[in-house]
């Protein structure tokens, strides 16, 4: 490569040094109300099987869930299926309990 061309290349490209810009504070949530639960659909118990839900989330919001349930004591499922009652999604307290644990009499 001549130095024309390289002379051209490093002119097109950004420079790789770092701007002192500082980030601007991060926009907590507006709380939400909590809605009445929604009915459940007829012909759904209690028992019916459980069904695996997986999401991607961004790994400081994964973090934040892990030390609140710590936190509180409960396990990441009973966290995430609170929140999803306070969606107005009928949930029971069975429900978050969930059956790890449990012994069969």
């Amino acid at each position: 490569m001549t130095s024309k061309k390289l002379g051209a290349l490093l002119r097109s490209v950004p420079p790789a040094t770092a701007r002192a810009e500082v980030p601007p504070p991060p926009v907590s949530a507006p709380v939400l109300p909590v809605a009445e639960p929604l009915p459940r659909p007829a012909g759904l118990v209690a028992t019916e099987p459980e069904v695996p839900l997986q999401v991607l989330i961004p790994e400081h919001v994964r973090k934040r869930l892990a030390v609140k349930a710590a936190e509180e004591g409960r396990s990441l499922r009973a966290l995430m299926l609170t929140a999803i009652r306070s969606l107005g999604i009928e949930v029971t307290d069975e429900e978050i309990r969930g059956k790890r644990g449990r012994r069969n009499s």
